[in-house]
């Protein structure tokens, strides 16, 4: 089974829909929206995301795809409104099949980029959510030695997904870091 998670509408949700063979359709929406007419053609329904919070409406997103994922692929289509970006974030971090947008009412696949982050990065963001940690603090959760993580940090740091204080040399996870890890 195709799914296509999208917040387009109108033509280019046509396009996306019809030369894709999409079985089932998921339209995110942050406002009402009412006109469903390709219900008709494939299975779906509407999610409206209802939070001002863009880290709670990403998450919400990447709940959408996983299960959506349980069925087959997932393609996700966005345009520019308020939720394409997130939909955009979120499918290349939930590794979806396809991603396509749309460009003067056509639709456009996109190369699937990749978030190059390690495992240890990762656990690194984890640990960091509830509390700023020490170099130190976070090498003994997170079972790496000290020269590693500061490594780490550095790369993460320079991604913008963590912050250093200059106060007691401590690490906090940014924004951008908590979106990573939804």
């Amino acid at each position: 089974m195709k799914t296509l998670v999208t917040n387009l509408r109108g033509r280019c949700l046509f396009d996306v829909t019809m030369k894709n063979k999409i079985d089932g359709l998921i339209l995110v929406q942050s406002e009402k929206f009412d006109d469903l007419s390709l219900e008709k053609f494939v299975k779906g329904g509407l999610i409206k995301i209802e939070t001002e919070d863009p880290l709670k409406a990403c998450y919400k997103i990447s709940e959408i795809i996983r299960g959506a994922k349980k069925h087959g692929e997932v393609y996700v289509a966005y345009n520019g409104d308020d939720l394409g970006g997130l939909l955009a974030f979120a499918a290349f971090k939930e590794g979806v099949d396809a991603i396509f947008t749309c460009f003067r009412e056509t639709s456009v696949r996109l190369p699937l980029p990749r978030l190059d982050i390690s495992d240890s990065k990762l656990k690194i963001l984890e640990v960091l959510e509830d509390e700023n940690l020490t170099a130190v603090e976070i090498a003994e959760r997170v079972g790496v030695s000290r020269a590693m993580v500061y490594k780490h940090l550095s790369d993460l740091i320079e991604m913008g997904l963590v912050k250093q204080s200059h106060l007691l040399e401590k690490y906090s996870i940014t924004k951008a870091g908590r979106f990573v890890i939804i």
